[in-house]
């Protein structure tokens, strides 16, 4: 057992989420912040878990991020690159379904069209994500520097 265990209420480290005494018979930690069951999720099946993540509520999504993917065990980066394709694929022929009923040209024709359109949209959306991205990296970093300047001006007056 991991020893990165997080709450599912407020989203601190926990060492455990359970106790077991017995084969089938344990008893759920309580977070020493909130004073809540830190996970109340491993007791449950998963279909009540996934209608939870379609329901988009942060208890379940620091669950399953938190306490059930195990860092060590998952490669992450091989499994973005799986769901990029997918997500790829997946426009494209909704693009291509849509094209299609539109235009009576070769299919060939046409698929080159949606693949191309999907590529540039999404190469185009991702560039200015990153910029985006970039920028409040840089002002966050910036406040950050101005935070420490300000810190360590008023710890140099102090002494």
């Amino acid at each position: 057992m991991a020893s990165e265990y997080r709450c599912v209420g407020c989203g601190l480290r926990v060492k455990s989420l359970f106790i077991q005494y017995s084969p089938g018979n344990i008893r759920l930690m309580k977070c020493g912040n909130c004073k809540e069951v830190a996970d109340e999720y491993i007791e449950c099946e998963r279909m009540i878990i996934f209608i939870d993540l379609v329901l988009h509520r942060p208890k379940v999504y620091r669950h399953v991020l938190y306490n059930e993917i195990n860092q060590e065990t998952v490669n992450i980066q091989h499994l973005l690159w799986k769901l990029v394709f997918a997500y790829l694929l997946l426009d494209s022929y909704r693009s291509l379904l849509l094209r299609r009923t539109h235009e009576h040209s070769s299919l060939v024709l046409i698929t080159m069209k949606v693949l191309v359109d999907v590529l540039s949209t999404n190469l185009a959306f991702l560039f200015s994500f990153a910029i985006a991205a970039k920028k409040k990296r840089d002002s966050f970093g910036d406040i950050n520097l101005k935070l420490l300047q300000d810190l360590s001006a008023s710890d140099a007056g102090m002494l």
